[in-house]
């Protein structure tokens, strides 16, 4: 059997577990741009597995795994859909699923993200460190980041509930509600502002009383969110967040391509596409989060979320396909060859013009002038 067959159905087989427990189980549902998102990354997974157990490099080997790793998320979310108040798993926990998304979809795979990227870019970097190094550098880098924007979850694991906009909103709502009951309209948000006590906040705690002139400026920052789109506020912390990891991604990419425009190093085959398309990954990461942060209404944030996640299936569909092409390149007898000489000699090795470069090399140049290694002066030693 060949070996595209045997990644067909084991994909195939975890579509059908993935689709029957959907049918079969008390779930919260999934969207199918949600379902196609996972699906996909199950698929990277596979493919990752395989390319790890075929890769004739064994430092390549590294770089796979790491990506194994955040592709393996892809069943967690799946799990998800079966988690907390009238799941499967746990049915009577309210804020698990509120504590999954934050530790782990929003936080630890985004760690597992980076440091895969920061891991390929340090050993594009450092080719002669030794694994254990890279791995070093890239955890301590990674964490680093982690650690100074999630650092507020785990000192409180309710902190997105305890931020001084929910806090206000909480506090705004209930003098909103009982207005309406009483008056039989909506108070505007001066009216609001006037008959609300308001305080600041710090730690969740109370730290003083707002003078009128804040209150009306809280009033006016929040009045939009009444009355029931306060899960958009309780979220936009996490969205926040979520984007500077994305933007670490993107630091690290774009240094991965200055220094290969600066060195231009010869790479496996391939890695180059992959990073291009993380970069697109995480920059649509970006844009979703930053949307989802600006929206008002909640629907209306679902409806942009599930809509990007659309956009985001197409980059990762396109990311299975380069994975794929990977790993048929390294088990022809060529592409093993290419990559021993690579790890043994690489300076004396020429890049590997796959059959992207040669599309593009047909299409938008002349393939005669075009030898060796693009934008490298041909007298550099």
């Amino acid at each position: 059997m060949s070996l595209s067959k045997k990644i067909f159905y084991w994909w195939v087989g975890i579509l059908v577990v993935f689709a029957s427990s959907l049918a079969l189980l008390p779930n919260h549902g999934s969207s199918f741009a949600g379902f196609l998102s996972y699906s996909l990354q199950a698929l990277l997974f596979v493919i990752s597995v395989y390319i790890v157990l075929k890769e004739p490099i064994r430092k390549n080997k590294y770089i796979f795994v790491n990506f194994a790793i955040v592709f393996a998320f892809s069943f967690l979310d799946h799990i998800y859909s079966f988690v907390g108040t009238g799941g499967a798993i746990f049915p009577d926990q309210t804020f698990l699923r509120l504590f999954l998304t934050q530790y782990v979809f929003f936080g630890a795979y985004l760690l597992c993200l980076a440091f895969a990227i920061i891991y390929l870019t340090i050993d594009v970097l450092f080719r002669d460190f030794a694994t254990f190094q890279k791995y070093l550098i890239a955890a301590g880098i990674a964490v680093m980041f982690f650690g100074f924007y999630y650092a507020p979850y785990f000192k409180d694991p309710k902190y997105l509930h305890h931020t001084s906009d929910v806090l206000d909103y909480k506090t705004l709502a209930a003098s909103y509600e009982e207005w309406t009951n009483e008056v039989g309209a909506p108070p505007s948000a001066a009216t609001l502002a006037e008959i609300t006590e308001m305080y600041s906040w710090k730690n969740g705690q109370k730290t003083g009383v707002l003078f009128p002139e804040e209150k009306l400026a809280r009033a006016q920052e929040l009045y939009a969110y009444l009355p029931n789109n306060w899960l958009v506020l309780v979220f936009r912390p996490m969205y926040s967040d979520a984007l500077r990891m994305s933007v670490v991604c993107i630091g690290f990419i774009l240094l991965f391509f200055g220094y290969l425009y600066m060195k231009d190093p010869p790479q496996g085959a391939y890695i180059e596409k992959m990073m291009f398309l993380f970069l697109v990954f995480s920059s649509l990461e970006v844009l979703h989060d930053w949307t989802a942060m600006k929206e008002v209404e909640w629907s209306a944030a679902g409806s942009i979320w599930t809509v990007g996640l659309n956009v985001s299936n197409v980059v990762l569909a396109l990311l299975a396909g380069v994975f794929s092409m990977r790993l048929k390149f390294i088990t022809s007898v060529k592409g093993e060859f290419y990559e021993q000489e690579l790890a043994l000699s690489p300076a004396a090795v020429t890049r590997w013009r796959d059959s992207l470069d040669n599309l593009v090399v047909e299409k938008f140049f002349n393939r005669k002038l075009i030898l060796g290694r693009m934008f490298v002066a041909p007298n550099r030693k």
